[in-house]
């Protein structure tokens, strides 16, 4: 049995470019998750290192061994700490002072990368291109890579076995790693969201969250409440529902619109949380599965951006707008 972390994202990325290439208008994704998952951390883990003398993606022989993250690609290039601007750990997502030209030329190849911390390899990380159905538990990235070539994103993939246990274990925050973004100071923590309370009856979901600021500058996220609750489906899937055994799952019946064009994004969606603030969030399900009473499994992504937005359009007069999503997974109990 497999779950998989976050990987309804890898769908969504394929479904974005089958639509590029057709000229289809982009389907509703609202009910298009139909296997279980945990909304795990999803990936995002290669940073930074090694050659600290220079800015630029230099040839595996130009490594200098510095004690930080450094990056080495299927070219054989590198990307090295001076070359990291930051990475998020809420969403793994690598933020590159450049664009990397490897991620342009992988298109939808399989490609690898390998994450390293001094002189130690911590981890490899496949490229998955996001044709193929066929997946293997553990580190992937995307592609083509469905943000912009100066910001990489790892996900992760876990199956279950039958007593619904991990198989793999998940690299991303090796001790490591995370030594060496503090020491170079390119750790962030991003945002933390935490469901509060989960309150159903008769075919209405209601649905009560708090998110977290923990970093010394402000963020902005996208508003559900400013947003619609079909349009801010456009960038997420669920929440869903799994009974105990994962024999049968159950979902919103929003209509899920969409931005013209597909990646688009307006700031008037955007709303600012200041370093150090907490935030109540509360979104409403008027159409939902009737669920019977009983113990769940409850699966929910909240999203950022992830489209059509490059490092140079993060920066916003008083605040960063948070890119990526946060995966919740919570037991609980419908009456």
């Amino acid at each position: 049995m497999a779950r998989y972390s976050n990987f309804d994202r890898v769908m969504d990325a394929r479904d974005h470019f089958k639509n590029e290439t057709s000229s289809k208008s982009r389907m509703s994704r609202g009910n298009s998750w139909t296997k279980p998952f945990i909304w795990a951390f999803v990936i995002g883990i290669f940073a930074l290192t090694g050659c600290d003398k220079s800015e630029a993606f230099n040839n595996d022989d130009e490594v200098e061994f510095t004690g930080g993250l450094w990056l080495k690609m299927g070219d054989n290039s590198i990307v090295p700490t001076s070359g990291i601007d930051f990475y998020d750990v809420s969403t793994h997502m690598i933020y590159l002072k450049k664009k990397l030209p490897y991620l342009e030329k992988v298109g939808f190849d399989y490609g690898m990368m390998s994450v390293h911390v001094d002189k130690d390899e911590i981890y490899k990380c496949p490229f998955h291109p996001s044709y193929s159905s066929y997946l293997l538990p553990g580190v992937i990235i995307s592609s083509p890579p469905f943000n912009k070539e100066d910001i990489i994103r790892i996900d992760f993939i876990q199956f279950l076995d039958e007593n619904h246990e991990p198989t793999v274990t998940d690299p991303r925050n090796d001790k490591r790693i995370i030594a060496a973004l503090k020491k170079y100071r390119q750790y962030h923590e991003g945002l933390h969201c935490e469901l509060k309370s989960c309150n159903y009856s008769n075919g209405k979901l209601v649905l009560n969250m708090e998110l977290y600021n923990p970093d010394t500058f402000n963020y902005y996220y996208l508003d559900p409440n400013k947003m619609g609750v079909g349009l801010f489906h456009y960038f997420t899937n669920g929440p869903t529902f799994w009974n105990i055994s994962y024999t049968k799952s159950y979902t919103h019946q929003e209509t899920v619109t969409h931005p013209e064009p597909w990646d688009s994004w307006k700031k008037e969606w955007l709303t600012l949380i200041k370093s150090g603030e907490h935030k109540n969030i509360s979104i409403t399900y008027n159409h939902f599965d009737m669920m019977p009473a009983g113990k769940y499994k409850m699966s929910f992504g909240f999203p950022g951006l992830n489209y059509g937005i490059s490092q140079k359009d993060l920066i916003l007069k008083d605040g960063r707008i948070w890119m990526g999503s946060i995966g919740i997974e919570k037991d609980v109990t419908i009456n």
